[in-house]
């Protein structure tokens, strides 16, 4: 059974997707436990070696003698105490580490709190060695992000936590401090050594890190490591904070713009052309005004008169409402025009006085960037568009609907956000989704007066029917994902067993021994990383190994007696090793008679065996993106990897569009090309644990997609892709327009 989480990454059973046996998995913790410990010895020797030098350096040049005694001094406690610190730094890191590993919970400690108001409170020495320790944690982390990032996602691994990763940083530091107090050093020398550390973690802890990492990829825990990162929510327009700390007023900024002009946008002339359709059904007479000819004759109004004047503006907008067409007259390939234009340019709209004017200027401003988006397919540009006299009523009779995203007409535009990211440019009237976002606003426009919680309603409404589908995409996933689990599995097997033969192919070898590696050897390489079996891996390790050292040239008498006497286990070992393999007879008798005549060579004592480097196919301009399709269990996958020449899976690089891609959340959507049915969008279900591949599932299509990282890094690069905007439509038409009063 697969469980879907609600983070990245979908919960595998144990047994499906550990990447060395369960039998293994403690005994691998303890021993990179302890080669840590043992490591941090050597750097403790290390460290007290250069610190020593650097307080005999202060000492010596230290006026006042207080500080050459405190610098002299400090230097002869660190080498009277350098044994023990090297094994209380070795034994606090052996028990953090066991508690951070046996935590039930992702509590951290509580921040001191450094208020002036409290400051008395606090030891100023030991608030000296936190403000060290969180220095060491801080320099440790920045100069070694990468390492500790992998190290700790590994042993999280191992430990069968889906938490995260350990915080190697603050176990490495906590333990340092712990060591020098229980050391019993002056508080004002710990200080002194903590820093010293601080200036040197990077190289004298990163050697460290870099060494748990080679261990652990030695043992075949997750070769390779996907660094995943958190987007940065963008900030929105109602968060911008002004000059002085206060929020923003997103109303009075707004107001500028249309105000100065800096939010005009051009209208398409497939938009200009559509114009006919909604102004001829309107029935809204249009004036010379233009746009802002209102603002400079609007005129200050009584209480009453303008009560009254607000009035006939809603009986208009009534009006200007229930004339349009419904939805289903209009062509979902015509985008919508800006209704509201038209309104201001009629007679009621020039006589609305200046607040109200400038407000009909702002939603038609917004729209018009809303129409400008071209990451939103027209036929929802339509249907969107046919919500500016609602959107116009509820913004007129609430100005807060500009600033609080907490706003019933806000949650319902942010939801048709949410949905306008899963329609394609071809969606149409057959889609689901598109025929309840019809009916969402053929709604609003019959049924909305000046009662927000209609929006409410409807939000509640769609909110539910987006749930749904994503449950259905979900199922999809379930379906999917081990198989995309195996096939990643087999990826791994193949990139874990090239790395292995790696180190001899890229040395002379005798071409039949070569021939040997590249095939059989690394069939069963590939078998034995897929069964879990650590045992026969090292052991198909060791013969190739063994291997290639009988097939080199042997000048003295008594190593080619000793050959001798190692080759009958040694052939046994080949044979056993083409059982598993399944080699056929012929080709086992054609491989041992190679092997025979290059041993005899060398027991004879004769010249060099002539050798050759096995030379890899010359790797194409650029790695190609290779399509197939898989399928089982009812599930249908077509599987997008990134391939070099030598058909070996390509992993990410450091580009932009491969951070663009580490940026991606489950539910995200991206838009992949469909052919001749046009772009289709699939929302991301599942993010693989190991190699981080990808899975879209979309809940209209019987096909998943899986897509190595590297790969989509591509096609974004290309633009076969692109990622869909998760910013609310509004948000973003919000955003545009203060973006572009800023730049006016």
């Amino acid at each position: 059974m697969v469980t879907i989480a609600t983070d990245n990454i979908v919960r595998f059973p144990e047994s499906n997707r550990d990447s060395i046996g369960n039998r293994d998995r403690l005994r691998t913790l303890r021993e990179s436990r302890d080669l840590v410990a043992q490591k941090l010895r050597e750097a403790v020797r290390s460290l007290v070696d250069e610190l020593g030098e650097e307080l005999g350096v202060k000492g010596d040049q230290s006026d006042e003698r207080d500080q050459r005694n405190f610098y002299y001094g400090g230097r002869e406690l660190l080498r009277e105490n350098q044994t023990r610190l090297e094994g209380l730094f070795a034994g606090h890191w052996l028990k953090l580490f066991d508690r951070a590993l046996g935590a039930t919970s992702d509590a951290k400690p509580v921040a001191v709190d450094l208020s002036s108001d409290q400051l008395e409170l606090v030891d100023l020495g030991d608030m000296d060695e936190q403000l060290a320790v969180r220095g060491l944690a801080s320099r440790l982390q920045d100069g070694c992000e990468e390492g500790l990032f992998a190290a700790g996602r590994r042993l999280s691994h191992l430990a069968g936590r889906d938490d995260g990763h350990l915080a190697l940083d603050s176990l490495l530091a906590d333990a340092a401090h712990a060591a020098l107090k229980e050391s019993a050093l002056p508080g004002p020398l710990r200080v002194e050594v903590l820093g010293g550390l601080e200036c040197r973690c990077v190289n004298v802890l990163g050697p460290v890190i870099h060494d748990l990492n080679a261990f652990l990829v030695g043992r075949r825990v997750l070769p390779t490591v996907r660094r995943s990162y958190t987007r940065a929510q963008p900030k929105s327009p109602a968060d911008t904070q002004t000059a002085g700390g206060a929020p923003a007023d997103v109303f009075a900024l707004l107001q500028r713009l249309v105000s100065t002009g800096a939010g005009s946008v051009a209208v398409p002339a497939t938009i200009a052309a559509a114009s006919g359709v909604l102004s001829s059904a309107g029935g809204v007479g249009i004036g010379g005004g233009g746009i802002f000819g209102g603002l400079s004759g609007a005129t200050t109004m009584a209480p009453e008169a303008m009560a009254a004047a607000m009035q006939r503006v809603m009986v208009s907008l009534d009006a200007l409402q229930h004339s349009l067409p419904p939805s289903s007259a209009i062509s979902v390939s015509i985008p919508t025009t800006n209704v509201l234009r038209e309104f201001r340019g009629s007679e009621v709209g020039q006589g609305l006085d200046h607040l109200d004017a400038v407000t009909v200027d702002i939603v038609a401003t917004l729209f018009d960037f809303i129409f400008d988006d071209n990451t939103v397919s027209d036929p929802i540009k339509a249907l969107i568009g046919r919500l500016q006299i609602p959107v116009l009523k509820v913004a007129m009779l609430d100005k807060s609907f500009f600033s609080s995203k907490q706003h019933p007409a806000r949650r319902l535009l942010d939801s048709l956000s949410r949905a306008a990211a899963r329609c394609g440019p071809e969606v149409g009237h057959t889609d689901p989704l598109y025929a309840h976002i019809t009916t969402i606003v053929e709604r609003l426009q019959t049924e909305f007066k000046q009662d927000a919680g209609l929006f409410d309603v409807l939000c509640g409404e769609l909110n539910d029917f987006l749930e749904n589908q994503e449950n259905e995409a979900d199922v999809q996933a379930l379906k999917a994902a081990p198989l995309v689990a195996e096939q990643e599995r087999r990826e791994l097997a193949a990139v874990a067993a090239d790395a292995v033969l790696a180190v001899w192919l890229t040395s002379p070898l005798p071409a039949a021994v070569a021939d040997l590696l590249t095939t059989e050897w690394r069939s069963l390489l590939v078998r034995q990383y897929l069964r879990d079996d650590s045992e026969g891996w090292e052991s198909a390790v060791n013969t190739a190994t063994d291997l290639v050292a009988s097939v080199a040239p042997v000048t003295d008498a008594a190593g080619r007696k000793g050959l001798a006497a190692k080759l009958p286990t040694l052939v046994k070992r080949i044979h056993d090793g083409l059982d598993l393999a399944g080699v056929t007879m012929e080709r086992r008798v054609s491989l041992l008679d190679c092997m025979f005549s290059l041993h005899a060579a060398v027991l004879r004592g004769a010249a060099p065996i002539a050798t050759t480097v096995w030379a890899l196919p010359d790797a194409p301009a650029e790695p190609a993106i290779v399509a197939e399709s898989i399928e089982a269990d009812g599930a249908l996958v077509q599987r997008m990897s990134l391939l070099d020449a030598a058909n070996v899976p390509v992993l990410e690089d450091d580009s932009d569009a491969q951070r663009r891609v580490d940026e991606l959340q489950r539910g995200d959507w991206v838009e992949f090309p469909g052919g001749e049915s046009g772009a289709v969008r699939y929302r991301l279900s599942w993010v693989s644990p190991e190699r981080g591949i990808l899975l879209f599932t979309n809940p209209h299509s019987p096909r998943a997609l899986s897509v190595a990282p590297a790969a989509l890094a591509l096609q974004l690069e290309r633009g076969e892709a692109a990622i869909v905007p998760v910013e609310p439509i509004f948000e973003r038409a919000v955003n545009r327009a203060l973006e572009t009063l800023k730049a006016a």
